[in-house]
């Protein structure tokens, strides 16, 4: 059975909806312009990952692959024309989209003639649809809970993301460099995700944290689903596809039982960090052109898988840092040579590995190793957790040989759970059946590579030990989910009228999965499942800051800027430019000092000197010195938080606009 009409369109109509709906249920854009926007965009994509897909020689491959492989580039081609020419991310779009569109002109012929949809995929895109449905409804709306004055109701880390997507896509802030202080530039990061909400924000004049938590997470969690599906039917046809899709969205991760470790929870972290989401899904369809490649596919299946990888750095560099050895030590186990001398290319790998980590270690003044500061703060710090007190008695009573393998040990239990006894189980059984090809050695590479990430990554420049061992383990848990689901299918499916057979237990798990999962997708996904997390996820707004974040936004041009006083020097996580840039889409003079402090060199220097020209604006005594003062720092807007004004006009009589806590000044 094939659905009627082109591939591409076909698919487009089938993944638009559910995307579109999310986009609506932001309270930001009626359902009409929400429909339109998505349906342009995502048939964009969409052709963009078939036309790749033929040049990697890939047409056979699954709608889902499209729909990734279309991302990847997308992503990557808004951001770097927008990153390299200062435009926003919707020209940059438009660009893409008429090379794309020419590209399709020239090869009309051959897409005409492509096969139609099938079934199958499109029971597959149906699937990544509800799961993103399921998975992030509640977060959709929690802009406009947000501007309404309620609890933001999303992990914090959505009002900091958004930041980056107004400085990519919004008139007001692109080509200003970073938001959270003008015109100093931004570092060379994994910005890539954040281009595809940006395409949303000029077109339909859509703020950052409406792009962030309606579409930036929605896109992350659909390419998620759409890779795994890839992957599964990669290795095992279509049915594969829903097997892992299913064991990936519908299985309660670790976090839910055993350890109970909210902060190891696989649904929580693609959810509160979306940009793994999009560097996961790259990574397994990345897997599935390295299957392709082995089994004979070409180079072209190679370069893809290459393309793929080496991209993810500048999606998530956290999974990049195990994507990168992991999968290229799988690709070079395919190669004769390898095979013919495996103990010395081991020893030539692990050499190499040393001689890395020591020039690394020698060359870099801050670092340290991570591993022992991250168990003792994912064992102890992140409760209520079964290991907390388990670790802390171990420590005390055994030295540091013992305790560190201990700790790694429920590192690893309370991230893949039950997975760590089912993959092998599964291997087993489907072993029994059939021959085992190369790319099943994928997951033990993985999971020796994270060994590896955990032995040798340091702490952050920020201080954070768990960035590079903690964050990567994702991808391993997505890795071992698909090939757990995909080993009990083939062994589920040996025998007589085992397709029939392997699909009615597929459908009556997802027809009992979603239902059951549905209710409990916030409790499980979105709400954070450690104690002290609960304060960055039941975020409040300061009285009057949506208020004043619209008239703001409505009465801006382009390069403004605005100011709040300078929260102080010391640690802070979010202050009020920090949520007034999520809401106004405006860059700020100066946001979080501390953390741009930290990032030393000329950027600290400008974030001291603009903390010191605030301060110096907060204790002026004069209204006309203190507005021409703003006007020579380049300050359109100054937004004081209080019942009273500034010192200089305590009665709020210069103000152009006053709203609860929240008094907001025009220099002009």
């Amino acid at each position: 059975m094939a659905l009627p009409g082109g591939r591409v369109l076909a698919a487009t109509l089938l993944v638009a909806p559910a995307l579109a709906f999310l986009l609506w249920l932001s309270g930001a854009v009626a359902a009409v312009a929400a429909a339109a926007a998505m349906l342009a965009f995502v048939f964009v994509v969409m052709l963009a990952g078939s036309l790749l897909l033929r040049a990697a020689g890939a047409a056979d491959m699954p709608a889902p692959a499209a729909w990734v492989l279309g991302c990847f580039a997308t992503s990557i081609a808004v951001w770097l024309l927008a990153f390299c020419l200062g435009w926003t991310a919707a020209a940059a779009f438009y660009l893409w989209a008429a090379a794309i569109a020419g590209l399709a002109l020239r090869f009309r012929r051959e897409l005409f003639a492509e096969r139609r949809l099938g079934a199958a995929e499109a029971f597959g895109l149906l699937l990544c649809a509800a799961a993103t449905l399921t998975w992030c409804r509640d977060i959709a709306g929690a802009a406009a809970r947000f501007e309404r004055g309620e609890p933001l109701r999303a992990f914090v880390d959505f009002l900091l993301h958004a930041g980056v997507i107004s400085q990519l896509g919004d008139p007001l802030a692109a080509g200003r460099g970073s938001t959270e202080l003008v015109d100093s530039g931004t570092p060379l990061y994994h910005y890539a995700s954040y281009a595809l909400p940006a395409v949303f924000a000029a077109p339909l004049d859509l703020n950052g944290l409406t792009l962030s938590t309606a579409v930036w997470l929605p896109l992350g969690f659909f390419t998620l689903c759409a890779g795994a599906y890839v992957l599964g039917a990669t290795l095992a046809g279509p049915a594969g596809g829903v097997a892992a899709l299913c064991a990936l969205v519908l299985v309660p991760d670790a976090a839910s039982y055993g350890l109970q470790n909210g902060v190891l929870g696989f649904h929580w972290n693609i959810t509160a960090l979306p940009g793994g989401s999009y560097a996961v899904g790259f990574c397994l369809l990345a897997i599935a052109f390295l299957r392709r490649w082995m089994a004979g596919g070409g180079r072209a299946a190679f370069v893809a898988a290459a393309a793929l990888v080496l991209g993810v750095a500048l999606v998530r560099i956290h999974v990049f840092a195990l994507a990168f050895p992991g999968l290229a030590a799988s690709a070079a186990l395919a190669l004769p040579v390898v095979r013919r001398h495996k103990l010395l290319s081991v020893a030539l790998a692990l050499s190499g590995l040393v001689a890395f980590v020591l020039a690394f270690y020698a060359t870099v003044p801050y670092a340290i190793p991570a591993l022992e500061r991250t168990l003792d703060n994912i064992h102890i710090d992140f409760e209520p957790t079964a290991a907390r007190f388990v670790y802390r008695e171990f420590l005390i009573a055994h030295s540091n040989v013992v305790a560190l393998p201990f700790g790694v040990l429920l590192l690893l239990v309370g991230m893949l759970g039950a997975f760590l006894l089912l993959y092998p189980l599964s291997a087993w059984l489907a072993g029994r059946y059939r021959r085992r090809e190369t790319i099943d050695l994928v997951p033990a590479v993985l999971f020796a590579s994270y060994l590896l990430l955990l032995a040798f990554a340091p702490v952050s420049e920020h201080g954070d030990p768990t960035e590079l061992n903690q964050r990567p383990f994702i991808l391993l848990y997505a890795v071992l989910a698909v090939w757990t689901a995909v080993g009990f299918l083939r062994w589920l499916s040996a025998g007589a009228e085992a397709s029939r057979r392997t699909w009615l237990v597929l459908l009556l798990a997802a027809g009992i999965g979603f239902p059951l999962i549905w209710p409990h997708a916030v409790q499980l996904g979105s709400q954070p499942r450690f104690k002290w997390g609960w304060q960055y996820y039941v975020v409040e707004p300061t009285p009057g800051v949506p208020q004043a974040a619209a008239f703001m936004r409505a009465h801006a041009q382009a390069g403004d800027v605005f100011a709040a006083p300078s929260p102080g020097l010391g640690v802070t996580t979010t202050d009020t430019a920090t949520d007034l840039v999520a809401l106004t889409g405006m860059p700020a003079y100066l946001s979080r000092p501390y953390r741009q402090i930290s990032r030393g060199g000329r950027r600290a220097e400008t974030a001291r000197e603009r903390h010191a020209g605030l301060e110096r604006i907060a204790g002026e005594r004069d209204a006309a010195t203190a507005l021409a003062a703003l006007r020579a720092m380049g300050i359109r807007w100054y937004v004081v938080a209080g019942d009273a004004g500034p010192l200089w006009d305590p009665q709020r009589r210069q103000a152009a606009f006053v709203a609860g806590h929240m008094t907001v000044y025009s220099s002009r």
